[in-house]
């Protein structure tokens, strides 16, 4: 049985593996501290500050939070005027017509059924 390859993350020259690698760097911490904080595998966020972006905005999130970073300076080196540690993701995405979003990330929502469940 031939063992699945991890998928390939796109890399692209962002601020997101820098800013990363500088706040870990500044309080001292390393990926395995990072990604338990994040609640990723120690191989996330080395992809990460490698320059892959990131596949869950929620990771990237609870990081943040838990390092009292804001969430839109990890991503872009900008700071917000806004104070964004307690927006959901949902608030902090409702300018998603702003350059400083596009590209970086592709959300969808499907409605997911269970198999049987009647109900629609």
């Amino acid at each position: 049985m031939a063992k699945k390859k991890k998928p390939t993350r796109k890399r692209v020259d962002s601020p997101f593996s820098k800013n990363l690698a500088n706040v870990l760097g500044e309080r001292g911490l390393t990926q395995r501290q990072a990604a338990s904080l994040a609640e990723v595998s120690q191989a996330t966020i080395a992809d990460w500050l490698a320059g892959a972006m990131p596949a869950d905005p929620r990771a990237v999130q609870k990081l943040c939070r838990a390092l009292n970073v804001s969430f839109e300076f990890i991503l872009t080196g900008e700071m917000s005027e806004v104070d964004s540690s307690n927006l959901t993701l949902a608030e902090l995405f409702e300018a998603e017509d702003e350059a400083m979003f596009s590209g970086i990330f592709e959300i969808s929502a499907r409605r997911l059924k269970r198999r049987g469940d009647s109900n629609d």
